[in-house]
């Protein structure tokens, strides 16, 4: 996997990506995510720039046009914004004007903890989105990438959603076991999207909010991040057959956050971590009922470039997505699982 050493052409790549999508809304048929600028990104860090461009060129065809403007947000109204969607592209142009006069870390600082309690908008895109633009813009500042940035926050800003309770972690147990003391939701999952199901099973169940604080608190965020995601991408692997784009982002989230923790003020890293940590607890609780459990894989998992070929070769944007996050974690922890998990998004999303 390739990171930080790609040659100027590759992240040119990404620049006019960014450009081709500048004019499509963050949503599509009814409330689905535009995945292109995430896809995109994760494509150029697995080598694979070549692809960027015939695989836009099909996902285009899908994507709707930006919304107009309503109304201007100030620093003032702002808070009566939060979680109106129909005011994204409002944030996006109150966002620009902020990028225009500031630093760009200054602003993502500023308004990372404000979107933070709200993580899980739009089933966690807002913060993937607005981590695979950050990442990409500490490589290259242009102004495609400001852009995207400001997109990012606006698409988080306008779909922010809280679940109930505190996120915060006081507790004493480890990952796993918290994992077996979350309450899960009665089923059937019902169709539709994962942040309507969310909403719908965790208002009124009062185990949820303790089952989250008794998460023991983090000591050191990036590794405890990496333990984290590694602990979904188990459960993606027993539960995640029949719902796997569920199950997934309670992977996908804590890597791109993870990516860009680095560019924030240390004192973020906390918050963002019990955060992140509630909304993968609120996907499991919702969706493990309709869930079969299986063994985990015990064979040797496919190489990693065969992984990636796999991936593209789908055009899935989650089996991209999720093949690049399995991928950043193993070249720090080279667990098996991840590799599997990577193959099982091929082969479900293919």
């Amino acid at each position: 996997m390739s990171d930080g050493n790609e040659t100027q052409p590759r992240e040119d790549v990404l620049d006019e990506s960014l450009n081709r999508l500048s004019a499509t809304g963050p949503e599509f048929h009814g409330g689905l995510s535009n995945h292109g600028p995430m896809a995109a990104e994760a494509m150029i860090r697995i080598g694979r720039a070549d692809d960027v461009e015939p695989w836009l060129d099909r996902y285009l065809r899908r994507l709707e046009e930006a919304p107009r403007a309503t109304g201007r947000i100030t620093d003032q109204t702002w808070r009566e914004a939060l979680g109106v969607p129909g005011r994204v592209v409002d944030w996006e142009l109150y966002l620009a004007d902020q990028f225009a006069a500031e630093p760009w870390q200054q602003v993502l600082a500023r308004w990372w903890p404000r979107l933070v309690p709200g993580l899980a908008a739009a089933a966690t895109h807002g913060i993937i989105r607005t981590s695979h633009a950050a990442r990409s813009l500490s490589k290259v500042q242009n102004a495609e990438r400001l852009a995207e940035l400001a997109r990012g926050l606006a698409y988080w800003a306008a779909s922010y959603l809280e679940l109930p309770g505190s996120p915060r972690t006081t507790g004493r147990l480890d990952v796993a076991a918290a994992v077996t003391g979350l309450p899960v939701a009665a089923g059937p999952v019902r169709p539709g999207l994962i942040t309507t199901h969310l909403r719908t099973c965790l208002a009124d169940e009062p185990r949820f909010a303790p089952a989250v604080s008794a998460l023991r608190p983090p000591s050191d965020v990036p590794a405890d991040l990496l333990e984290l995601s590694s602990a979904f991408v188990r459960i993606f692997l027993i539960y995640g057959r029949t719902q796997p784009i569920d199950f997934l982002h309670a992977v996908t989230a804590p890597v791109a956050a993870r990516s860009v923790l680095g560019l924030l003020p240390a004192e973020l890293a906390r918050p963002s971590y019990d955060a992140l940590w509630q909304v993968a607890a609120g996907l499991y609780c919702a969706y493990a009922v309709d869930a079969v459990p299986e063994p985990l894989p015990s064979t040797e998992p496919p190489a990693p470039d065969t992984l990636i070929d796999r991936a593209v070769g789908t055009g899935d944007a989650h089996a991209i997505k999720l093949t690049e996050a399995c991928l950043r974690l193993y070249s720090e922890s080279p667990d098996p699982l991840l590799l599997h998990a990577a193959a099982r998004a091929s082969e479900l999303l293919g």
